[in-house]
């Protein structure tokens, strides 16, 4: 039966825990121990001191050897099978016969010293504060090497570039009054300030590349509405283009994957991923371009176009995909003020039939938009670029097939020259080219800042326009795409906050600065 010797606990006092079978040894010990100032409890046998202990926490243990079904060998062989328990000092208290054996054996069973029954209180005073000594030193150096374990692996994660200073665990370690607190302290404030440094750094290598790549993307996506509007010229029909280029593209993009040894396996999932964004992008942006350029111009198709800014900050922002700034906002609707006022003008000068066509071709901004988000939102981040657009192309392809049977229409007109054959193939090569661009972008910059391509797109639209078609733009026109160029400085890249890659190693493991 458990006895409490248990005073008002002192925060300064060690917690000993006093084990003997008989009450009155209990008792004489647990009055000498709360007489030097400890706090005190009592288990009358070896089963309960385990359990005491365990529930603990206790400083120190003066423990009986003889005790009925669990003696003070088993308490001490307990403990020293338990992490928890084994750094305990024990203080064994024997009366037996053979003092020198008992002792020996309690010690090699982890007992930190001995008393005799008849104990002197001054020798117990001495004996127990020595014991507590070492239980404190030895408490002492445990929490100084896990909290230099704390800090390594907080180093060894900075180190490996992934990390948030806020996620960086060091527990209490910044508290500690002592040299480790001092060097956590500064250990935080240098990962503060290098994740501070490197993620300027990165949203300005972000805002570079990824303007950079909505520039190249507009240039390769620009040329489009041109050859689109040359082919028509040319004899050839939307849903026959459609394919041929899908084919062109596959074959281009299927091989630069096999030559990286990239060729992918595909589960159920990445299938419907990709006959989605076949229907969306090889089968239905391609149809509505092929379709709407030979009735528009090559510069106002490209213009038109550019909504699809507005559109895909609509359907992210709706979604949760992107942060619906007010910076951004502005951005968007500055463009799109620029485009309205083109458009307008356009639908004065031709009439209700240009009407139509510009109608028609609002398609092309908002499946390219729900495009960019879903690319967003679902792409498989596993599967290489070259060949996630080359399987994408075989499926637009395969599904083009029966639409091409059963609308009568031929892949390419009879008296094809090399003309429409360089044509076609610059369509296949540009398709496949700004969807590459494409995945790059939203990868590195978000979607939002990837439908801003559009503004690119509908320079580089009016200039090849220009260059192919002899097509020209009114001043009011001209004025207007800087009204838009303005919005897409407002729109910037996505902010990649969460976690990034330091290029660099602080450990010189891995070759000497400069080299």
């Amino acid at each position: 039966m458990s006895e409490s010797g248990a005073v008002e606990p002192d925060p300064d006092a060690a917690c000993v825990l006093v084990v003997d079978d008989n009450a009155l040894n209990r008792s004489k010990m647990r009055m000498a121990v709360r007489a030097l100032g400890h706090n005190v409890n009592t288990a009358s046998g070896g089963s309960e001191a385990l359990q005491a202990l365990r529930d603990g926490p206790y400083d120190a243990v003066l423990l009986d050897i003889v005790m009925p079904e669990v003696d003070g060998y088993e308490v001490l062989a307990g403990m020293q099978g338990d992490d928890a328990l084994r750094d305990i000092p024990v203080i064994v208290i024997s009366a037996l016969e053979d003092e020198t054996e008992s002792v020996v054996r309690a010690i090699e069973l982890g007992a930190e010293d001995f008393l005799p029954k008849s104990f002197d209180p001054v020798i117990l005073r001495a004996r127990l504060n020595a014991s507590l000594s070492k239980k404190r030193f030895r408490d002492e150096e445990r929490a100084m090497l896990a909290g230099l374990a704390t800090l390594t692996e907080a180093a060894e994660t900075v180190e490996s570039g992934h990390f948030r200073p806020e996620k960086l665990d060091l527990g209490i370690l910044p508290e500690r009054q002592d040299g480790l607190g001092r060097l956590a302290v500064v250990f935080r404030g240098m990962a503060d300030e290098i994740f501070t440094r490197e993620l300027q750094l990165l949203r300005a290598a972000n805002l570079l590349k990824g303007g950079l790549l909505v520039i190249a993307f507009g240039v390769v996506w620009g040329i489009m509405p041109a050859l689109s509007r040359m082919s028509s010229g040319l004899g050839t029909e939307p849903f026959g283009l459609a394919l041929i280029t899908n084919g062109i593209g596959a074959v281009f993009c299927l091989t630069i994957a096999a030559y990286k040894r990239k060729l992918p396996r595909l589960g159920w999932v990445e299938w419907q991923f990709y006959i989605l964004l076949a229907l969306l992008v090889g089968v239905g942006q391609k149809l509505v371009t092929f379709w709407v350029a030979g009735h528009l111009d090559a510069a106002i198709l490209s213009m038109i176009v550019t909504l699809q800014g507005i559109m895909v900050f609509g359907i992210a922002a709706a979604m949760g995909l992107e942060k619906a700034t007010p910076k951004r906002l502005i951005g968007l609707l500055i463009g799109m003020a620029g485009v309205g006022a083109v458009l307008l003008s356009r639908l004065q000068f031709n009439g209700s039939d240009g009407a139509f066509w510009i109608l028609a071709a609002l398609l092309l901004p908002a499946l390219m938009a729900i495009e960019t988000v879903f690319l967003g939102a679902r792409m498989p981040a596993h599967i290489d670029v070259f060949a996630s657009i080359g399987v994408l192309m075989v499926v637009s392809f395969v599904m083009l097939i029966p639409m091409v049977a059963l609308s009568g229409q031929s892949i390419l007109p009879s008296d094809t020259d090399w003309r429409l054959t360089l044509i076609v193939l610059l369509l296949g090569f540009a398709g496949a080219g700004s969807m590459i661009l494409t995945l790059q972008i939203v990868e590195i910059a978000g979607p939002v800042f990837a439908g801003q391509g559009a503004y690119a797109m509908t320079l580089a639209g009016i200039v090849w326009g220009m260059l192919l078609l002899d097509e020209s733009l009114s001043p009011l026109a001209w004025g207007a795409f800087l009204v838009i160029v303005l919005g897409l400085y407002l729109v910037e890249p996505k902010a990649r906050d969460g976690e990034f890659v330091l290029k660099r190693s602080f450990s010189g493991r891995h070759g000497k600065a400069g080299d």
